[in-house]
């Protein structure tokens, strides 16, 4: 088992793991930021507005109450010690969320049942100080347990512990950030109950939920503190999960995936249920983009071009129809190009393109397409929204 080394030096990782952040950097130097949660959504425009819409029931919007939020609404903190001026970025997660300021301070809101958020157990509606013990260089998330990456190579794991996703030998979930015995981790990304870093050297370490075999091919349930994952010789130059299964984009462009495959959101024909060793998705073109949550996966490729496959029950791949709760759906371009950010939310999905249109397709029970109905749509199209505007 031998991996060739990707990067030449920490600094250059961690800038690798920004490109798949959910902030877009215009190449006039201006950003704006397209977050999705698992039913909710927060965008900032080159203006600097703030929006949010979509599930509320936890208070994840951060607006101070339960209202759900059909409609696409300015965000207004409610806690006076925010400079929303300084915000860096938008962590979402199933039903809670971070608001990331450039001065290293986090806050978070939402559901807290499984203490992600740092705070006593409850769900909170309006932000609190995250309580870290360090300045963070990136997060990922999984269904209710944080991972944080500092700035000199070190990750920090905290909140649901079910299934060791934490990594410290234990299953009860955590409250206080866990410092993992790792070291030049360079990128890191949370499944639904497992967790991965990739160190300087190329090195892959996986913790958690092992059920699909998210870690490695033994019949073993759970790994309650990290080990090092064989994925063979691919150079990676990205990891990403996908609920219960990986995925890797390595230099060349290629998607190579592996775990639960119920719905085909590895992307490869196969009737398998569950597969243990990396195999590559049949795309035309090579990947620049990729974004997984739950059981489906959006790809761009270089030309601009937007594909998606996996669960499609909600109409959530954009592919124009909805398939079966049992099916899953083989890869497939669902826009022709010019798309640059693509974000998948737990039945839905937002994507935007170069001029800043922002286009939507899935379930919208909490109006998470950002239309200010509840009325779902299986094809990809926009949603009345722009995030690039003039001063």
């Amino acid at each position: 088992m031998y991996r060739r080394i990707i990067a030449v030096s920490l600094l250059l990782c961690l800038l690798c793991t920004a490109a798949f952040a959910e902030v877009h950097t215009l190449p006039d130097g201006r950003n704006v930021i397209l977050a999705v949660g698992g039913s909710f959504a927060y965008t900032r425009d080159t203006t600097g507005f703030i929006r949010c819409w979509g599930d509320n029931q936890f208070g994840q919007l951060g607006k101070g109450n339960l209202k759900q939020s059909y409609k696409v609404s300015d965000f207004k903190t409610k806690n006076e010690a925010i400079d929303l001026s300084l915000l860096q970025d938008v962590v979402t997660a199933s039903d809670y969320s971070f608001l990331w300021l450039s001065d290293g301070n986090v806050y978070g809101v939402g559901n807290n049942s499984y203490l992600p958020l740092t705070l006593k157990e409850g769900s909170y509606t309006t932000h609190k100080k995250a309580s870290l013990p360090e300045k963070p260089a990136a997060f990922a998330t999984g269904f209710g347990h944080v991972l944080m990456l500092t700035e000199d190579g070190q990750v920090y794991a905290w909140g649901r512990n079910s299934n060791g996703q934490v990594g410290n030998g234990k299953r009860k979930n955590v409250q206080e950030p866990y410092l993992l015995p790792l070291e030049n981790i360079v990128q890191i990304a949370g499944g639904g109950k497992f967790s991965l870093a990739l160190a300087a050297d190329g090195t892959l370490y996986g913790w958690g939920n092992n059920e699909n075999h998210e870690i490695s091919p033994e019949n073993t349930a759970y790994f309650a503190e990290p080990i090092v994952v064989d994925y063979g010789d691919i150079n990676i130059a990205s990891i990403d999960a996908c609920g219960h299964s990986v995925v890797l984009l390595d230099t060349e462009g290629t998607l190579w995936t592996w775990g639960r495959n119920d719905f085909h959101q590895l992307g490869y024909d196969t009737n398998l249920k569950t597969t243990s060793a990396p195999q590559a998705v049949p795309l035309p073109l090579p990947v620049t983009y990729v974004a997984a949550y739950s059981s489906q996966t959006y790809a761009i490729l270089e030309d601009g071009s937007l594909w998606s496959w996996g669960n499609n029950s909600y109409g959530q791949l954009g592919q124009g129809f909805r398939s079966s709760a049992s099916e899953g759906v083989l890869p497939a371009k669902v826009w022709e190009k010019d798309v640059v950010l693509v974000q998948g939310g737990s039945l839905f999905c937002l994507a935007m393109l170069s001029d800043g249109t922002v286009l939507s397709a899935g379930i919208s029970k909490f109006g998470q397409q950002g239309e200010g109905t509840a009325d779902s749509k299986y094809t990809l199209s926009p949603n009345g929204m722009d995030l690039i505007l003039d001063e």
